[in-house]
């Protein structure tokens, strides 16, 4: 929180993102109330559902005052600016006003403003003055404004007894039951909403999590360049231009932070609570990307792994909030799927799947295929499989689809020299929906990912979540919940960059997976559908149960409600 909208209770001024006040203070003489020194502000928070508040004080003879100080003073209360109310006169004991609350013009409740003003103290607040500018000892016991302490303010609550603040917590006397119940909890969710790549898919994966918790979303197209193809339209009809809410999340890669401003404008930040959505593949994370925090308040990550990484970089909060895996489930066979999608039909089909833009030596398909190579390349030659006698036109395929060839010949060059002695491998290159990622991922029997680190692995849980058994390397996001119970970690190795792979530097660490070790479970899954059934089943029930919509959007309000306390 930047700490300009956050000040503690002293010297007469409190303040927080949503409320503040000035000119109450706090003593000794009665530790369970505030008094006014003379003048006093309350910025109201937005009182959602409120049509009144109550204040609350009460009159308390101080042992010290005399002479012109015995009288308790009076209170004038203004609303806006207005009179609304006043006391006098006030005998020793409780005093309370009801104030009613003028409706909003505007269709989220605003702010108001509650002016308590003393009324009887110009006198002996004239003589405090004189005694601080003169030093004359005769006028020195105004300065303790004994007549002033004597009216005490208590407490401001809704008529039914909900305290807005709380004057007898002197440290935290704005309630924050009260933030987490009535401040509005919208979200403005910034991303590539439409786009056919992961910070896209993170995006809309928020959007199903916000629908899930009930909070109300403003989705707003980031209007930095983007690569990939718009073809996504599954909220193409809430998209807007404008971002209402108090609450900013911008799902993007950290260094294009800087350019938000440019292409939103400053306003689009200003007066927001900004999260950026930052998804990092390493553990440590870049040095050059730091001034990224500049633009935010704190940050969202999409696994312990990441959020540790960037967490030793930050100076913001870091938290993590996974993404919500729910989709429609294809309902075609199997058959019509691999027909659709020009699949081979009777054959056990192992799946890889990544973006070319994601650099491929992080996504590590050559382990994959290596690990292929040796589970079933010479024993289809020799016409049997070390786990079942079977002829070699029953072999398994492995299905590698890419994404992005245009722009990375080279990449697909080398992944393509890489299989010519697989023949059968099934080399898949057109950009797909995102119904078709998951028809593909359906009508494959295992999906593997021997990726050298992810910072979530969007492709490995939706596999899970469609109930096939995965492989996959046992380091970085993905090991956060794949486990030996509901699929297949592969050991890896850490190992040292000896060169810059984009923003992947040398001398960073990332994970060297075993294909041999991988090549275990292809033949035992191959051989035994029963372990695929048993494997599949755990996957889906775990990503169901810890990664659902309403399990993640649960989190995200959680923490909405705090950020109403700031």
């Amino acid at each position: 929180m930047r700490s300009a909208h956050r000040t503690p209770p002293a010297g007469g001024a409190f303040s927080r993102r949503f409320t503040d006040y000035a000119g109450i203070f706090f003593d000794d003489y009665a530790p369970d109330s505030a008094w006014i020194r003379e003048r006093a502000t309350i910025h109201l928070p937005p009182l959602a559902g409120v049509r009144a508040v109550v204040l609350r004080g009460d009159v308390r003879p101080h042992p010290d005052a005399r002479g012109l100080e015995t009288a308790a003073p009076g209170l004038d209360v203004l609303l806006n600016g207005r009179p609304v109310d006043s006391i006098s006169a006030l005998l020793p004991g409780p005093w309370e006003i009801t104030l009613t609350l003028p409706p909003s013009p505007y269709p989220k409740p605003q702010s108001l403003t509650l002016t308590l003003r003393l009324t009887g103290t110009t006198v002996t607040n004239t003589l405090a003055w004189l005694g601080r500018v003169s030093g004359l000892a005769s006028l020195q016991r105004f300065r303790s404004q004994n007549k002033n302490r004597q009216l005490r303010l208590v407490s401001i609550a809704t008529p039914d007894g909900e305290l807005i603040y709380d004057f007898s917590v002197r440290h935290a006397p704005y309630s924050s039951a009260f933030a987490r119940t009535h401040t509005p909890l919208g979200l403005n969710i910034v991303g590539f909403l439409t786009a056919d790549l992961g910070v896209g898919e993170s995006a809309r994966c928020m959007v199903r999590a916000a629908d899930a918790a009930g909070l109300t979303a403003a989705l707003v197209p980031l209007k930095l360049n983007c690569k990939n193809r718009q073809g996504d339209q599954t909220y193409a009809s809430r998209l807007q231009a404008d971002n209402p809410h108090e609450v900013n999340v911008v799902h993007i890669d950290p260094p294009a932070s800087r350019d938000l401003d440019h292409h939103h404008g400053p306003a689009f930040r200003a007066d927001k609570y900004n999260i950026g959505y930052f998804a990092w593949e390493l553990p440590d994370f870049p040095d050059a990307w730091t001034s990224a925090f500049d633009y935010y308040d704190e940050i969202w990550t999409p696994s312990d792994f990441a959020t540790t990484a960037i967490a030793q970089k930050s100076p913001l909060p870091v938290l993590t909030m996974p993404h919500a895996i729910s989709f429609a489930r294809p309902t075609e066979t199997t058959a019509t799927l691999r027909a659709r999608l020009g699949l081979p039909a009777g054959k056990f089909l192992f799946l890889t799947l990544f973006d070319l833009n994601s650099y491929a030596e992080r996504k590590n398909p050559r382990a994959v295929i290596a690990a292929f190579r040796l589970a079933f390349a010479a024993s289809a030659r020799s016409g049997g499989f070390p786990t079942a006698d079977i002829a070699p036109s029953s072999a398994p395929t492995l299905v590698i689809k890419v994404q992005n060839v245009t722009g990375n010949e080279a990449d697909f060059a080398a992944l393509r020299a890489s299989v010519a002695d697989l023949p059968g491998t099934i080399l898949l290159t057109e950009t797909l929906s995102r119904a078709d990622i998951y028809a593909l991922e359906a009508a494959c029997d295992c999906f593997v990912s021997l990726h050298r680190s992810e910072g979530f692995g969007l492709a490995v849980a939706e596999a899970m979540y469609l109930g096939k058994p995965v492989i996959s390397t046992d380091w970085s996001a993905t090991s956060e919940f794949v486990n030996a119970s509901n699929g297949c970690p592969v050991r890896a190795p850490l190992v040292m960059l000896d060169r810059n792979h984009g923003p992947y530097a040398k001398g960073s660490t990332w994970a060297d997976p075993d294909p041999a070790h991988a090549a275990e479970p292809m033949r035992r899954l191959f051989a035994d559908p029963a372990l695929c059934a048993r494997l599949g089943a755990a996957a889906r029930a775990t990503i169901e149960s810890r990664f659902s919509p309403a399990a993640i959007g649960t989190r995200y309000r959680r923490r909405l409600e705090v950020i109403a306390t700031f």
